[in-house]
């Protein structure tokens, strides 16, 4: 895909933030995010060094022997964290086939209010692989630099939308960054179907780095499937449930899903999913009228189950459905009490 021919607008960071033609590209950001939900991110800061690093590691993890891959499984881990095999994740009840860690901010588990506030499950600390050694430091590198880059994000969108620019900033005093490294080789005749099936994303927003050369993305917009190609050193971003949630609808959480590798290949990418601090009620905004006419309800996601406002009840209730076997191993209860 060539650099003129997106599929997709291009938003630049630097100018959401410095200008020159700042206020237009606010007033861009606004629309495109009400229109289709989608965008190429330029001009983010993030060195071409470290993204290379980031696909290094990946593919050299994903290369290893299963068994050095399972040191760190996702199973072993009522966080959520860690390494989950191929057809280990499903989406709306179908076998995605691709293998992927999980990591998010790396801290002690809480023990603390888990019977009112179940959510907190999902702290904890992140398993490393020892074959690796460089993974810790690369992986806190980018979930810091990533996390900074939505909440920028984030102020651009309060102030296209009429808002102080810190108005989120509150609810992101402890927040919980989630990323994974992903893999998709090709299945075998006759396997599933779907890399991942289509779906809504659960957090705020998400910065979704595709290894260049790859394909497979595709957004669901006004009824058709359109490619999203890789264009080197940009992300590409989309609403979360819980933006579209605070905006009645204004802004789109649009589905998307990824075809499966076609035979001899495999698609790498680093997806990044910004979420506030687990007990945060997200905020419901105030639209100036002109907007709020354009706003149709937060509605509910592809599984027909309400998106709920609660930060941490909204991520749990993704990560209950998406990984079945470590919940049946650890939480059961939850899963059967939020069905």
């Amino acid at each position: 895909m060539s650099h003129q021919d997106p599929t997709l607008p291009i938003i630049s960071l630097d100018r959401l933030i410095n200008g020159p033609g700042r206020a237009e590209e606010i007033a861009k950001l606004r629309q495109v995010t009400h229109e289709i939900g989608f965008f190429y991110l330029a001009d983010h800061g993030v060195s071409r060094q470290l993204q290379e690093e980031m696909f290094v590691t990946a593919h050299e993890f994903f290369a290893l022997p299963q068994e050095a891959k399972e040191e760190i499984s996702n199973l072993n881990n009522p966080h959520y964290r860690g390494y989950s095999e191929l057809g280990d994740e499903r989406t709306q009840g179908k076998t995605d086939w691709r293998e992927q860690i999980d990591y998010g901010a790396d801290r002690p588990a809480l023990t603390e209010g888990l019977d009112t506030h179940p959510w907190r499950v999902l702290e904890g600390p992140n398993p490393w692989p020892s074959a690796i050694p460089q993974m810790k430091e690369l992986i806190d590198s980018w979930l810091a630099q990533l996390s900074d880059i939505g909440l920028d994000l984030l102020r651009a969108w309060a102030e296209s939308l009429d808002q102080a620019p810190d108005y989120f900033d509150e609810i992101f005093t402890h927040p919980h960054p989630m990323m994974k490294l992903a893999h998709y080789p090709a299945p075998e005749a006759g396997g599933p179907g779907q890399g991942v099936g289509a779906h809504h994303d659960a957090g705020v927003l998400t910065l979704l780095l595709p290894e260049e050369g790859s394909s497979g993305l595709q957004v669901r917009h006004e009824g058709e499937w359109i490619d999203v190609e890789p264009i080197a050193d940009h992300f590409v971003v989309n609403i979360g449930e819980l933006l579209e949630a605070a905006t009645d609808g204004y802004l789109v959480s649009t589905a998307h899903r990824v075809l499966p590798s076609a035979p001899g290949t495999s698609r790498y990418s680093i997806p990044f999913f910004l979420t506030p601090n687990l007990d945060a009620r997200f905020p419901h905004l105030e639209l100036p009228a002109e907007l709020a006419q354009q706003a149709p309800g937060k509605g509910i996601d592809l599984n027909d189950q309400e998106i709920f406002d609660i930060s941490g009840r909204n991520t749990l209730k993704s990560r209950l459905r998406a990984h079945p076997e470590t919940t049946a191993r650890y939480h059961a209860e939850l899963a059967a009490a939020m069905s």
